[in-house]
């Protein structure tokens, strides 16, 4: 069960509830704004409401942008929605997009991914990318059988171990691990990444103009995004599309 906490004008005694968003149910916990948010009632009020919470089933909810009490409910077991992996799934098919928007021909882009480790999210970014791209840059341990079975599979080939210098060179530049020693100016850049949602290389999410509205002006839209993806009631294709170009 996931959660949706509204934070701002209401009652001083949080409240439980229910709420029913077009894709999903929530409990809801609505919290009025205290006059001291960091006194001891306050926080005495947010520890119990996070418990609260907690035994109503929810260990993940969809926290307000300005919600002054996130570190306390994840003490309590209550942690925001990750939004990760939808970056992660929307971000071959938007360096797709954004290629095709540059005009760069999909016989002469260079798309790089790189990571630590080759994980399920990383691999299946680069297969996608590799069905539509001539020139793949592979930068990660242990790819050499995934880039065996790509070329056995489908016929196409993969750039192992690219060096830095390929790697600021390229058209898009997929980032799934801090990289410190990349200039990360590419054209295109992605940190796909946990804490990698910070500075250039963020990717946007949007939710439709219609559920937006529906909202409260602080609520998480990017996590909200996330939740009902997971849930399977957002399709991909949809939220891409709410992606603008000026947003990346």
């Amino acid at each position: 069960m996931l959660g949706y906490i509204i934070y701002g004008d209401g009652p001083q005694k949080p409240e439980l509830g229910e709420r029913r968003l077009p894709g999903g149910n929530f409990v809801t916990l609505r919290m009025g704004q205290a006059a001291h948010p960091n006194g001891p009632l306050a926080l005495h009020r947010a520890g119990k409401s996070a418990r609260r919470l907690r035994e109503a089933g929810v260990r993940n909810a969809v926290f307000p942008v300005d919600f002054p009490y996130t570190a306390l409910f994840i003490r309590q077991g209550v942690c925001p929605v990750d939004t990760l992996p939808l970056r992660q799934a929307l971000a071959a098919p938007l360096t797709r997009r954004r290629l095709e928007e540059k005009g760069i021909a999909a016989t002469e882009a260079v798309v790089a991914v790189v990571g630590s480790r080759a994980s399920r999210e990383l691999l299946e970014t680069a297969k996608s990318l590799a069905l539509s791209y001539r020139y793949v840059l592979l930068g990660v341990r242990g790819g050499e059988e995934f880039a065996r079975s790509l070329r056995r599979d489908y016929g196409v080939s993969l750039l192992l171990k690219p060096s830095i210098e390929q790697l600021d060179r390229a058209d898009a530049l997929l980032l799934f691990a801090p990289r410190s020693d990349l200039a990360q100016e590419n054209p295109i850049l992605y940190t796909l990444y946990p804490s990698g949602e910070a500075g250039r290389g963020r990717l946007p999410l949007c939710l439709p103009e219609a559920l937006a509205g529906q909202l409260e002006p602080n609520c998480g839209y990017e996590q909200l995004a996330a939740a009902l993806y997971t849930m399977g009631e957002l399709p991909l294709e949809k939220l891409l599309s709410e992606i603008s170009c000026s947003a990346v």
